[in-house]
């Protein structure tokens, strides 16, 4: 019992810290989907389509994922992917899975930029989903960035927006905030 008033007064805590750190706007949503609308609307001499592209890393400088989608079109060394399907490992090899319905691969800077019904979930049952996502492989962050909403087996979270910081261990929410704490 000890223990779980532990974890919920630091998760309180956690909450709080992350309203008065920090403070971002949907503005990045919308920069994001018109980047990728934009991206996908142009005619690029030379794109190549791909059929269920998949990319893996074994993990020599990142931790191990594998990214997956029915549909890619690739453009230099960026790829736009339809339906995509990915499985992060974490420090703790925990694993995370991720899904979306379209999103942009960045293979140079490790960033995928995801639009549309952006899922987030766990090996325990914890789901999270959101508008629209970055996620930063090489930093090991997830920001998801708008209408945020977290369930776990204990609580319920909803947010603007949100990150997730591997590096440092901790799960921000940000904007409007509102936790529901089963008991």
């Amino acid at each position: 019992m000890r223990e779980y008033l532990n974890k919920l007064i630091a998760f309180i805590l956690l909450v709080a810290l992350s309203l008065i750190i920090f403070n971002y706007s949907n503005n990045e949503s919308d920069e994001l989907k018109n980047k990728l609308n934009e991206f996908s609307d142009s005619s690029f001499p030379g794109a190549n389509e791909i059929l269920n592209p998949t990319f893996r890393n074994k993990g020599l400088n990142t931790n191990p994922y594998e990214i997956k989608a029915k549909k890619g079109i690739q453009i230099n060394l960026d790829i736009e992917l339809y339906e995509i399907e990915a499985k992060f490992t974490d420090d703790d090899n925990n694993l995370f899975f991720i899904k979306a319905d379209k999103g942009l691969y960045s293979q140079t800077n490790q960033v995928i930029d995801l639009v549309g019904n952006v899922l987030v979930s766990d090996e325990f049952g914890n789901i999270t989903s959101t508008d629209s996502a970055i996620i930063d492989i090489e930093d090991n962050k997830i920001r998801l960035l708008n209408r945020v909403v977290s369930i776990s087996s204990t609580s319920m979270i909803k947010s603007d927006s949100s990150i997730i910081d591997e590096v440092k261990d901790t799960i921000t929410y940000t904007g409007n905030v509102e936790v529901k704490i089963k008991k």
